[in-house]
């Protein structure tokens, strides 16, 4: 179990605020928790407060306005990648944010939580950059705007100051004629390095452009001398430029060595993938990624009960593989410990506690989630389906039936994970292909390696052809 703290829950920007004035160092934003809950858990941060801003109407906004997109602090990276103003107007940007982490944390993850964790492996601050974004922070009683790149400090540091909230990101469309692209390498679900371009190209040239490179350095970095520098230059001969700068990109970058990759690595993936984005500009291939339309609608909700005073225990309701459950929980429960000790549902699995191996997935309201790290009052009429809920009585789901027939269950405990990502993928995409497949599941660790197995199980289930090539 987490520590104990109390949840404050403010329905406004200047409530929220007052609470941060008034609580100083003991209180913590929430907002999707992704970053926050594990911090929580290993006793980094030890906040007496959690200040629950999802309930704000004003952070929840994806809108547009003049040349310019406002997208509210507390959307989450799952709700941004699918929205169809974002992939219309910031394709590359709608890109990185499909490849944070994975599909459970960017399903509880915000785009605010991420740029004011300020984490330097990160992918959505690169991407905005070549947008030259702005942010706008606010404390109740007054507000600022700030250029992005102005607002990432080093580090896990940011401009905000005390008693101040992010509450959007505004990202301008680029000018006409203009064709980005977001690239990156990644381990462990952490980008080793990402990068942005965005140029105009006349006659095979590029007149003008933008380079951003992240995770190399503590912060997303603007190359704007690199930019003057390959204005004028075909695509080749702008290669050779930025293979020429490399003292240039070490002396700006400073790159360290790290579990994600060596210094020396990072510099020459950084100068291969400058190339290649500008290239992949040039030839406007967009992000290469869509969407069911079915799915492009935002479905969440914020939430049901306002609560003006410090809580430490909730009274929630539910909806648990088609039954309905109320209780009262403490604000510290996670979903996880919910299931498997009050409604006795084990077949959700401990393991990593730290949303990275996927034996804790289930879905709420049709989205997988890390239950480990997912607090139990987020459920709060909401709908939960778990392992034991997709069977129909004694008859199998396809999925089940089909991890049997395939080996995609061994050892069995990476199993459920499996079973419940793979599910959320069918509802998401019903005829998925193998590398659709692949990148939704890339978040679920099967230690016994039954991953053929298992993706044969889903093309089977989702009513494909099983053969060595993509549908």
């Amino acid at each position: 179990m987490l520590p104990k703290f109390k949840l404050l829950r403010p329905t406004t920007v200047s409530e929220a605020a007052g609470e941060l004035r008034r609580l100083g160092d003991g209180a913590k934003l929430y907002a999707g928790g992704a970053e926050l809950v594990l911090l929580m858990r290993h006793g980094l941060v030890e906040p007496e407060y959690l200040i629950d801003v999802k309930g704000i109407a004003e952070l929840n906004r994806i809108e547009e306005k003049g040349n310019a997109l406002l997208i509210g602090a507390a959307a989450t990276h799952h709700r941004i990648e699918r929205d169809a103003l974002v992939r219309e107007h910031l394709p590359a940007f709608a890109y990185a944010e499909s490849q944070v982490a994975n599909v459970r944390v960017r399903a509880q993850g915000t785009l605010g939580g991420n740029l004011c964790f300020n984490d330097p492996h990160s992918d959505p601050g690169t991407a905005l950059l070549i947008h030259e974004a702005k942010v706008t922070v606010a404390n109740g009683s007054a507000s600022r705007r700030i250029a992005l790149e102005d607002f990432l400090g080093e580090m896990y540091a940011t401009a905000l100051g005390p008693d101040e909230l992010l509450v959007n990101v505004e990202t301008p469309r680029l000018p006409q004629r203009w064709s980005s692209a977001y690239l990156r390498v990644h381990r462990y679900q952490r980008p080793t390095l990402g990068v942005g371009a965005a140029a105009k190209f006349a006659n095979g040239r590029i007149e003008e452009a933008r380079l951003a490179v992240g995770c190399v350095s503590p912060k997303p970095m603007r190359l704007r001398d690199l930019e003057r520098e390959v204005c004028g230059a075909d695509i080749v001969s702008a290669r050779r430029l930025i293979q020429a700068r490399k003292d240039y990109l070490r002396e700006l970058l400073q790159p360290v060595d790290d579990q994600l990759g060596s210094a020396a690595y990072k510099l020459y993936m950084t100068q291969v993938l400058l190339g290649r984005a500008l290239d992949d500009a040039a030839e406007n291939k967009g992000i290469g990624y869509q969407v069911p339309a079915s799915r492009q609608e935002y479905r969440g909700s914020l939430s049901r009960v306002e609560i003006r005073k410090a809580e430490t225990r909730v009274s929630i309701s539910l909806t648990v593989n088609g039954q309905a459950w109320e209780g009262e929980v403490p604000v510290e429960e996670t979903l996880l410990e919910c299931l498997r000790q009050r409604l006795e549902l084990n077949g959700t699995k401990r393991s990593c506690e730290s949303e990275v191996c996927g034996a804790c997935t289930v879905i709420v309201d049709g989205l997988p989630v890390s239950a480990c790290s997912y607090l139990a009052f987020e459920a709060d009429g909401k709908s939960v389906t778990t392992v034991e809920g997709l069977a129909q009585g004694e008859q199998l789901d396809p999925l089940q039936a089909g991890f049997i027939r395939h080996m995609g269950a061994q050892c069995g405990y990476c199993t459920p994970g499996q079973l419940m990502a793979a599910k959320a993928l069918l509802l998401e995409n019903p005829s998925p292909n193998r590398d659709e497949i692949a990148e939704w599941l890339r978040g679920n660790i099967c230690r016994c390696g039954a991953y053929l197995g298992i993706e044969t199980a889903i093309r089977e289930a989702a009513g494909l052809t099983i053969r060595g090539e993509d549908q």
